[in-house]
Parts: C-alpha cells; sequence; structure tokens
C-alpha cells in the first residue's frame, strides 16, 4: 500500500482548485441521518458558486427519491448537487432488470429485514415479502429493524437462514453510522456476519467498484477530469476511492472521530491518524476535520 503523505487543511477552499469536480458522501459527511452539519449547506454552496459539480454517492439502502425528499427536509436544496447515486438504485436497477446472473437467479419471494422507509426497494417489482424465512427463496438486509438493535438480536435469523441456503442481497456495505450523536449498526453488520457463518452475500454500495462506475456513469465527467471523494469511514470511502485510484480527503470528525480523539470541525494528533491508516492499509490525501469550505 501507498505511504505518501497527506495534507491537514482546514476547508475544502484550500485545495478545490485543483479538481473539476467533487464526489461526497452523506452520511457522517453532510448530515448525521436527521438533520444536516452545521457547515454542510455552507459549503455546498460555496461548491456550487465555484461551479465545482457534486454528486453525492451513498451507501443508503433506498432509492434516491426518497433520499432527496429526506435531505429537503433537512434544508439541503436539490440545486446544490447535480447528481446522487445510492447504493439502493444500484441494488433496485440489478432487481428489475434481472440480466446480472446473480440476480437472475433470485426468486420472487422474499424475506426482509429493516425498516419501513426502506420499502422503496420493492417498488414496481414482481415480489413477494414473506413473514417465514422458511418461505422465502432469497433476502433482502437493508439495515436492522430498528436503529437501536444489536446485531446480536439477528444471530439466530443469520443461522436459520444459512441452513436454508438463502442469498442475501445488502446493498449498504457500511457496517456503522452515528445517527444524531448515537453509534448504530448498519446493514453491512448483518451482511459481514452471514458471510462469516459461510453465507451468500451481494454487496452493493461502497467500497466496491460498482458503486463508482454507476456515479460516474451519472456525473458523464470525461476521463481527464480530476475528481475529489470526501467520506468519513476508512472501510468504504477511503477503500472505494484509493481501488478507484481517486484522491480522497477523510472527514476526521465523522465515525473515527472517538478513535482519533477529535470531535467534529478539529483535526487529531497525526500520530493517530497516522496509526489508523496503517492498520487499515489505507492512504489519502487530505485530513479534514468537517466537510466545509
Amino acid at each position: 500500500m501507498r505511504t505518501a503523505p497527506y495534507e491537514m487543511i482546514n476547508g475544502l477552499s484550500e485545495v478545490i482548485g485543483k479538481y473539476d469536480a467533487v464526489i461526497l458522501d452523506l452520511w457522517g459527511v453532510v448530515h448525521d441521518g436527521v438533520k444536516a452539519y452545521p457547515n454542510s449547506v455552507n459549503a455546498l454552496e460555496a461548491l456550487k458558486a465555484a461551479k465545482i459539480p457534486v454528486a453525492l454517492l451513498s451507501n443508503v439502502p433506498r432509492r434516491s427519491s426518497v433520499v432527496i425528499e429526506r435531505m429537503e427536509n433537512m434544508g439541503i436544496a436539490r440545486d446544490l448537487y447535480s447528481v446522487i447515486a445510492a447504493s439502493g438504485d444500484i441494488a433496485y436497477r440489478h432487481l428489475v432488470d434481472r440480466v446480472d446472473p446473480w440476480y437472475a437467479a433470485l426468486g420472487k419471494r422474499v424475506f426482509r429485514v429493516g425498516p419501513v422507509r426502506d420499502m422503496s426497494m420493492f417498488e414496481g417489482q414482481d415480489i413477494e415479502i414473506v413473514s417465514r424465512l422458511e418461505d422465502a427463496e432469497w433476502m433482502l438486509v437493508t439495515g436492522p429493524d430498528d436503529d437501536f438493535d444489536p446485531l446480536s438480536k439477528y444471530e439466530n435469523m443469520l443461522h436459520a437462514a444459512k441452513t436454508l441456503e438463502l442469498p442475501m442481497l445488502c446493498p449498504n456495505p457500511d457496517r456503522e453510522v452515528v445517527r444524531d450523536g448515537h453509534q448504530i449498526i448498519c446493514a453491512g453488520a448483518l451482511g459481514g456476519r452471514y458471510e462469516e457463518l459461510g453465507g451468500d452475500v451481494r454487496w452493493e454500495g461502497k467500497p466496491f467498484a460498482s458503486a463508482y462506475d454507476f456515479c460516474l456513469q451519472m456525473f458523464d465527467k470525461g476521463p481527464d477530469a480530476k475528481l475529489l471523494v470526501v467520506g468519513d469511514s476508512i472501510s468504504t470511502d477511503i477503500a472505494g476511492s484509493n481501488n478507484a485510484g481517486l484522491d480522497v480527503a477523510l472527514v476526521t470528525g465523522g465515525i473515527h472521530a472517538a478513535e482519533l480523539g477529535a470531535p467534529r470541525g478539529t483535526l487529531p494528533e497525526r500520530e493517530k491518524l497516522d496509526a489508523l491508516l496503517a492498520a487499515t492499509g489505507r492512504h489519502i490525501t487530505y485530513a479534514i476535520g468537517d466537510f466545509c469550505w
């Protein structure tokens, strides 16, 4: 892994002149699942004023139309970004098309795990949602049923699903996020545990290449465009950017704030960040305490 030095910056304005466009993570960068972070709307407005196109790439397991509506309710206007690509959209298109061999092999009967707000994943499809694992042909996991459920609540269910050899679709590889100041598990925690048990999991979203391909196709940027990714998760945002060969700014005040000992808006000690990057084998271009201008 590359160990090139990175810059610690106080705002995007210090480096944005090098880039033609920006790809932003949402949860942990722009908002916390409930409200926009204080500096995020100002940063989006500044990017718009600077004529820097913005694409939103999120591991959110629902359709983009739902995401847009939720952000508008947070005060994040639709005209502040040009493209939004949600991992739920990637999975949804595969489910509708059924061209990919993995998706083509799925039946109609699905057992779902996740909150009601993710039901947009089933719109316009000939799918039957069943209430018993024994009646299912596959599983869709978009998160815990309740935001504050522990992973242990699903252990017996996952063992039963493995006994039945049910394939699992997981359109959110995130293991955890911070929602309104509370750390909660995501679909990726259930998918990861199912893989540990030997289950068949199809992942959609960051850090997998399909997410960036999907985003860049929508973005319609030329091959020579210089892109900057802004994210807060080493395992998804940073790993995905490294895999795609893109420059990336790590928002250190996001999911890793506690282990770095630096709350949002502050930069951690370089030694702590160096240790985190070394432990994960990842590299970044910039460290920034918050998504701010």
